[in-house]
């Protein structure tokens, strides 16, 4: 291919859905000389198109209509699924100016960004310099749409050595690559020796996305925070502030700098998920429920649609109730995740309905926790438990595990918890934010769960050495921290038994603890061995009561 560009030969794709400027586009085209113009009005038309035939140049609108595929989705499914071949000059063409779309245009890197209107000459001028630019970098860009990062380097290295007009690119591009193929050294030697020369706003963005890659955070953030006074809307340099500022423990202003780039460009998944992430370390539960909600409008019609951000949706809404103090605002989230669970019986998202049923009753469980209905949660849940016991697969869904842990930690079932953390069929989610939300749930509850073991081995301790009064309250003692914990309920039970058998009048509170233990498990279908406990407790119970009844009416 010539480095010229011969406009009969080229193909080009218009993505628009306004009628009249297709048509004006059209003849701006046209009078270039270009033969082969195809016109589509929707993302769906695109993509079927890019499957049908290659492009040379694709000139696409930001705004394709309010229940459809936007510009900015279109291009990253065509991304994703390669459906781009490596030559061809993607333009996004638009009249929007809200500085938040424009800016998330820019993100996905389109070869230019025209804002309606434009001249011929102006479209002439920017597409010949898009083409020259895609021409001169064409073997970088195969190698890369290849997976081939060793050759993309090689290239890269190539045109620099050649002293090519777009050295700045390869070297900006080169960075990039030895920093994905884990080359950090090479990439740090690099950007340091070209900013020495002068301080590309690229190269200094590079070099802190390097010493973060390489965990020298207050570098990273230092680096970032000089961008940022020099360029206030380098949004990559926001991002790369936030990350190393958790790295340093700065939490509080890792999350200013993570909202400070959600507000300025909000149209990125991965973004809103790093806010996400920052908020639950801040504890700004509702920060992280405003942005899931944000990541699940943003998925729909896009190619990162997936159930898994519905979930999380439903999940961040239901920690942002457990993490409320406002009884009013408390209300409000759980009928928000309420309404929502109803809606997603009928969204259009078809992989919803796989284990939605079972999804839909664990967040039910979680709701009766929110309200403090402890047992009527562990009710709900044992019943869901054997249910998926009776079923051909017996285990929890890995996607749902987290859904099932935060029930148990909730109700205090923390030894339940840890059998489905280290059964040999358990895999972690390869949901970030799932992932990032039972760390954060164990991390909450580490000091509950550790009190309640100790507390509950010092039971058993004295238990064995015959000290059933000291027993007892330590078992009472560790069921402050898990009041419904089942193996706790079960030793009090017993110690408080043991202590009946040494005594002819069986103290009032006693009694009042033993009844309310009993009515702790009552209607929860527990684990046989469990059940089979409970039982031969019951049975002792009602024998000493007999027993005691016997004594009172012989006297």
């Amino acid at each position: 291919m010539s480095s010229n560009l011969n406009y009969p030969e080229q193909n080009f794709l218009v993505v628009d859905d306004q009628r009249p400027f297709q048509l004006m586009l059209k003849g701006i085209l046209v009078n270039l000389g270009i033969r082969q113009i195809n016109l589509v009005t929707t993302g769906e038309a695109a993509l079927q198109a890019c499957k049908e035939r290659d492009y040379d140049f694709i000139l696409i609108d930001y705004n394709l209509g309010g229940h459809r595929k936007n510009g900015r989705q279109l291009i990253e499914e065509l991304k994703q699924k390669k459906l781009l071949k490596p030559s061809c000059v993607t333009v996004m063409v638009t009249g929007e100016s809200h500085r938040p779309m424009v800016l998330g245009a820019i993100e996905l890197q389109p070869d230019d960004y025209l804002m309606k209107p434009f001249s011929q000459n102006v479209l002439k001028l920017r597409l010949e310099k898009a083409f020259k630019k895609r021409h001169a970098l064409k073997f970088i860009f195969s190698a890369m749409h290849k997976g081939d990062t060793t050759r993309a380097i090689t290239e890269c290295r190539t045109l620099i050595s050649e002293n090519s007009r777009y050295r700045n690119a390869c070297n900006n591009l080169l960075a990039e690559l030895l920093c994905n193929a884990g080359l950090y050294d090479q990439a740090e030697y690099l950007l340091n020796k070209l900013l020495e020369v002068k301080p590309y706003t690229w190269g200094q963005v590079q070099l802190s996305r390097t010493y973060l890659y390489q965990k020298r955070y207050p570098l990273a953030a230092k680096l970032a925070h000089q961008v940022i006074l020099q360029s206030p809307l380098v949004i990559d340099a926001y991002d790369l502030s936030a990350q190393a500022l958790v790295g340093m423990n700065r939490l509080p202003n890792a999350l200013e700098m993570a909202i400070k780039a959600v507000e300025l460009s909000p149209y990125s998944i991965e973004r809103q998920y790093q806010l996400c992430d920052i908020a639950r370390l801040n504890g700004m539960y509702d920060i992280v429920k405003d942005a899931c909600f944000a990541i699940l409008e943003m998925s729909r019609k896009s190619v990162y649609q997936d159930p898994v951000h519905f979930f999380n949706y439903i999940r961040a809404t239901i920690t942002a109730a457990q993490h409320c103090d406002d009884k009013h605002e408390k209300n409000k989230l759980k009928q928000e995740a309420s309404l929502a669970l109803q809606r997603g019986r009928h969204d259009d998202i078809k992989e919803l309905k796989n284990n939605y049923n079972l999804f839909e009753e664990l967040c039910r469980a979680q709701i009766e926790v929110l309200d403090n209905k402890l047992l009527t949660a562990k009710r709900q849940f044992y019943k869901l438990h054997s249910h998926i016991q009776n079923l051909e697969h017996n285990y929890i869904p890995n996607e749902l595990s987290f859904d099932a842990l935060s029930i148990m930690y909730n109700i205090g079932e923390f030894e339940m918890a840890e059998q489905i953390i280290n059964h040999p069929e358990y895999q972690a989610s390869d949901n970030q934010f799932v992932k990032d939300s039972l760390a954060h749930l164990q991390d909450l509850n580490q000091d509950k769960q550790q009190t309640f073991t100790e507390l509950n081995k010092e039971g058993i301790y004295a238990y064995k050495e015959g000290d059933y009064r000291l027993a007892a309250q330590r078992f009472e003692q560790a069921l402050q921290s898990a009041p419904m914990n089942t193996g706790g309920t079960l030793n009090l039970i017993l110690a408080i038994l043991q202590l009946f058998k040494k005594v002819d009048k069986y103290p009032d509170d006693l009694l009042k603890k033993v009844k309310q233990a009993f009515h702790n498990l009552q209607g929860v279908e527990l684990p046989e061995i469990q059940q089979q406990r409970l039982a031969d407790l019951n049975e002792q119970y009602k024998k000493l009561i007999f027993d005691k009844d016997n004594k009172q009416r012989r006297k």
